[in-house]
């Protein structure tokens, strides 16, 4: 029972962070594979206020997500200032810059030894030790990030972010503020992979920079590629059925020296097959 509330707890932190991915990749079109970062950014922040006792989880929770909205921005507006294949570039070059800061400033981060002994998350005092508990906070935070993203892409604002990743130039020829939208986006994506770093420190009471690397920002790719991009149903189908994939995999033998390669060739013969034969994915819509 433990591994399977282990599992949706996980699962649930992760659709945060595909609605967080798909809302920048999916509905705006902007191809940033530097979300983990930020991810990383809110697990830190919660981690450091929770461990000094500075303030409770919800007010950390609260701080975390405006510090990461402001960090999405920074970060994407030099980015936004190039376009295509430069902006693929630029949102690399953050992540890698990022991965670098979380293994080497070891007075906040722990270097790469990380943080341990991060205590659980509480509510109104009262602390939420059991799995059972947290799979209801995380349930409760899917469903607001759910409901967000659905009320989202049915606002003109929604149907503005679909019309600069359908034709940018016609959108700005129309008088339409591309920059702030686009923004915007980012602003809300952020708060989004802020939230779910946040859930995901005081779950495993650990965090280290392995967890916000690139290829934890591939794999949020690879999970809305294969969900389905632009909605909200990809979003939680891809989360859920590619953490199951670890768990098939220990079923086959294996040798563990060369588990976590097989499980990134995986990935990569996943996006490449998706990516052919069905780019909208298992619940997107039609491309």
């Amino acid at each position: 029972m433990d591994f399977l509330y282990s599992y949706i707890i996980l699962a649930e932190i992760y659709v945060l962070l595909g609605l967080s991915t798909n809302l920048l990749v999916g509905i705006a079109g902007i191809f940033s594979v530097s979300q983990a970062a930020v991810f990383g950014v809110g697990g830190y922040i919660v981690a450091y206020f929770l461990m000094n006792e500075t303030m409770g989880f919800l007010p950390a929770m609260l701080v975390t997500a405006v510090v990461c909205i402001v960090l999405n921005i920074l970060v994407t507006l030099p980015a936004l200032r190039v376009s295509g294949d430069y902006f693929v570039v630029t949102s690399f070059g953050i992540q890698l810059l990022a991965t670098a800061v979380f293994t080497n400033w070891t007075g906040a981060t722990g270097g790469a030894n990380g943080l341990p002994g991060i205590p659980p998350p509480d509510l109104f005092g009262y602390s939420l030790d059991s799995n059972a508990q947290v799979v209801a906070l995380c349930s409760v935070a899917m469903a607001l990030g759910g409901l967000a993203f659905f009320l989202i892409m049915r606002a003109p604002f929604g149907r503005l972010l679909r019309a600069i990743r359908e034709d940018e130039l016609a959108v700005a020829a129309s008088g339409k503020n591309v920059l702030r939208a686009k923004v915007s986006a980012a602003a809300l994506a952020g708060a989004f992979a802020g939230s779910a770093g946040g859930l995901y420190a005081t779950f495993l009471s650990f965090v280290d920079p392995s967890s916000f690397d690139l290829d934890a920002s591939i794999l949020l790719l690879t999970m809305v590629v294969v969900g389905g991009a632009r909605t909200l149903v990809g979003s939680v189908l891809g989360p859920f059925l590619l953490l199951a994939l670890p768990q098939v995999l220990a079923m086959i033998d294996i040798p563990t020296t060369i588990a976590a390669a097989a499980r990134q060739l995986i990935y990569g013969v996943l996006l490449i097959a998706f990516m052919l034969f069905r780019p909208q994915g298992l619940a997107g819509e039609k491309l």
